[in-house]
């Protein structure tokens, strides 16, 4: 065991310690300031937010991705090397007062000296690296010291050159210690000891003091105004992440318009419906924005934002904590929220698509942030976007935002005399087939509705649907902010389907997979719902269908974003295409697929309005998919497949190319 030495320290150095960290728990106050938003109502796993903590926040994680190499080399330079260096820093601090001593390592013993330089190097190349990249190498939506005029000190680039001068400062300090002590270790600090033989003894003996004090004090100054820097992330990332339910990441928070209204005790001058200013967010969203890194990761995915709009999530996660900061500590300039740090075009050109929350490595949750502003433009002032202010209203109307009478609800079927079984004459069954407002309304999805129905007679399935008794799920209007709407089609949806009685529900839309599987449980909903590819796949897996393999060609798959990245659902919809795919088949893996899947563009409300900057995202999707050299496109969503047939058209593919849902490829093929 290694012999532990106590050394002496100077008295001013706990002076200057002790005044060190009283700044640091002063600046700190940033972490409070989130106690202005509102009571966070969702339940804490405390093994769960401890696992996050480990393997989100220290662990990093979501840190490291494929899509962003040079950035994930960086971090883990930075973020190891950093931690690293403190740990040595505490173990030092701790057997100079001879404290543990049995336990702990000293700075000579031969693996701690080795451990503690790699720790130092790491740290400086990842400096250096992101130096690089801040200066020589800027990724197009990086931020340049977006901090400035929000209390920010030292700037992007004085933080960094700050880390570096701890960094060199640091092996400078233990090279005079190895020349001036000579310790029989010396060599397994293999940097301080290169250095050590740079200069002479007595040169190193008269450095020595020197340079230990400016290492000192520049570490207890980073130390003191860590919170005011960038740097501060590292500290506010930790607690976010481990305060993050991730099971319930994206849901979006019931507001129970009616009840909140009908209050009594409530003073209508006082109500907030949505969010107008930072403290209509709950405390952790608050949070959220604290912990918002700026790595531009999520600007850099969202489909928006890539095609030209003016969405930037990492710009609406910013705005919401300068706004914080400006009424909390008196940062920058006073500024309205919604209309002024951030406009009503950003938050419509939003679809919700999750790309930003898949690839945030501090689990931010941008998409209810978004939602819950665009609730305070709709419900608060009125401004939903003008086009789909009538497929609201048709909504309201008839029950679907086409604004087909609902009189109409069977229409897709009773036209190619499909004999249909409907709830209301059987009462009982064991599948609820929920057919949507596309699969009613639109004549592309007529078609994969008619699909599905073939598939379970096929089958043999025990099924019937609502007909004239189904209305919208409210998915659109919930997105577009109408949460009035949304509530008042949840509740008579659950009324209709809490009155009869079946095992399972079907659909064909992820969209109203997700609202009746994810949200209507909120209001008391409470069903077993799957998604058609995955009962496809099960009546395949079970033997009770048998389709031909004749699915030649260039295939491939897109994913929709409320199916996949929402719902985790990407194997099922491939292993019915697999089912069918001939010997001579040639599938092809979209280059962007699966959770890093480039949207269609219809999400969030977006179906029904139109955002004329830039170009369309469905367009850019169809042009990756051409770029593929795929001719065969198979979907598994209703508005996907709007979006792409559409987009199949604006660029003359229509004689090229075939899109269909699995539902179509299967039934064609019993």
């Amino acid at each position: 065991m290694a012999e532990h030495v106590v050394h002496s320290t100077p008295t001013l150095f706990y002076v200057l310690a002790f005044v060190a960290m009283g700044y640091l728990l002063y600046n700190l106050r940033r972490l409070f300031t989130v106690q202005i938003g509102k009571a966070e109502e969702r339940p804490l796993d405390f093994f769960g937010q401890l696992y996050n903590s480990l393997s989100f926040g220290v662990g990093q994680r979501k840190v490291y991705s494929k899509r962003f190499t040079y950035a994930s080399i960086m971090h883990f330079l930075m973020g190891w090397g950093f931690i690293e260096l403190l740990f040595a820093t505490t173990v030092d601090f701790f057997t100079a007062r001879g404290w543990f001593a049995t336990y702990l390592p000293t700075m000579d013993t031969p693996w701690f000296a080795f451990l503690n330089d790699t720790g130092g190097i790491m740290l400086i190349a990842g400096v250096v690296m992101a130096l690089f990249r801040r200066h020589l190498n800027i990724p197009e939506k990086l931020p340049q010291s977006n901090f400035k005029g929000r209390g920010n000190l030292f700037g992007d680039t004085g933080i960094l050159l700050f880390l570096l001068i701890l960094g060199v400062g640091g092996f400078l300090a233990e090279a005079a210690r190895l020349a001036v002590e000579r310790p029989e270790t010396a060599q397994y600090s293999y940097i301080g000891y290169a250095i050590s033989h740079l200069l002479s003894f007595d040169t190193w003996v008269i450095m020595k003091p020197n340079l230990w004090w400016s290492h000192a004090i520049a570490s207890l100054l980073f130390i003191s105004v860590l919170p005011m820097t960038k740097m501060f992330h590292a500290l506010a990332v930790i607690i976010n992440v481990a305060l993050t339910n991730r099971k319930l990441r994206g849901h979006l928070r019931p507001m129970n318009v009616t009840a909140l209204m009908e209050d009594p005790n409530m003073d209508p001058d006082e109500i907030s419906l949505g969010v107008g200013k930072s403290s209509d967010f709950t405390w952790k969203q608050l949070l959220d924005s604290v912990a918002c890194t700026e790595c531009s990761r999520c600007s850099t995915v969202c489909p928006a934002s890539s095609t030209g709009k003016l969405l930037s999530p990492m710009k609406i996660i910013t705005d919401i904590r300068a706004d914080l900061y400006q009424n909390t500590l008196g940062f920058g300039e006073e500024s309205d929220l919604v209309g002024g740090r951030i406009s009503a075009e950003e938050l419509w050109a939003c679809t919700t698509c999750g790309a930003c929350m898949e690839e945030c490595p501090v689990l931010i949750d941008h998409v209810p942030a978004i939602t819950d502003m665009r609730r305070h433009l709709v419900l608060s002032e009125g401004m939903p976007p003008e086009q789909a202010s009538e497929s609201l209203e048709a909504t309201m109307q008839n029950g679907n935002p086409w604004g087909f009478q609902k009189a109409d609800r069977l229409k897709w079927a009773t036209d190619v005399d499909l004999d249909l079984p409907i709830l209301a004459d059987k009462k009982e069954v064991d599948v609820l087939y929920w057919v949507g407002c596309a699969g009613t309304y639109d004549p592309r999805n007529q078609g994969v509705a008619q699909s599905v129905v073939k598939i379970l007679q096929s089958a043999e399935v025990n099924f019937a649907v609502l007909g004239k008794e189904e209305t919208c799920t409210g998915d659109s209007a919930r997105r577009l902010g109408e949460e009035y709407l949304f509530e008042t089609l949840a509740q008579e949806n659950i009324a209709t389907l809490n009155s009869y009685k079946f095992n399972t529900v079907i659909t064909a839309c992820p969209h109203c997979f997700n609202t009746i599987s994810n949200e209507y449980p909120d209001f008391g909903g409470n069903y077993n719902v799957v998604h058609h590819s995955e009962f496809i796949q099960q009546l395949l897996d079970d033997g009770k269908l048998n389709p031909e393999k004749s699915l030649d060609g260039n295939v491939t798959y897109h994913d929709a974003c409320y199916l996949g990245r929402h719902n985790d659902i990407y194997d099922a919809p491939r292993n019915v295409l697999d089912s069918v795919l001939t010997e001579e088949s040639n599938y092809i893996e979209l280059e962007q697929s699966k959770s890093s899947s480039f949207c269609c563009g219809a999400g969030g409300g977006n179906m029904w309005h139109e955002d004329n900057k830039g170009d369309r995202i469905n367009v850019t999707r169809m042009e990756q998919i051409i770029d593929s050299k795929a001719d065969k496109v198979a979907t598994a969503c209703s508005f996907c497949m709007i979006m792409l047939d559409d987009a199949m058209k604006v660029k003359g593919k229509e004689d090229e190319m075939v899109i269909q849902d699995i539902a179509e490829i299967i039934a064609e093929r019993l």
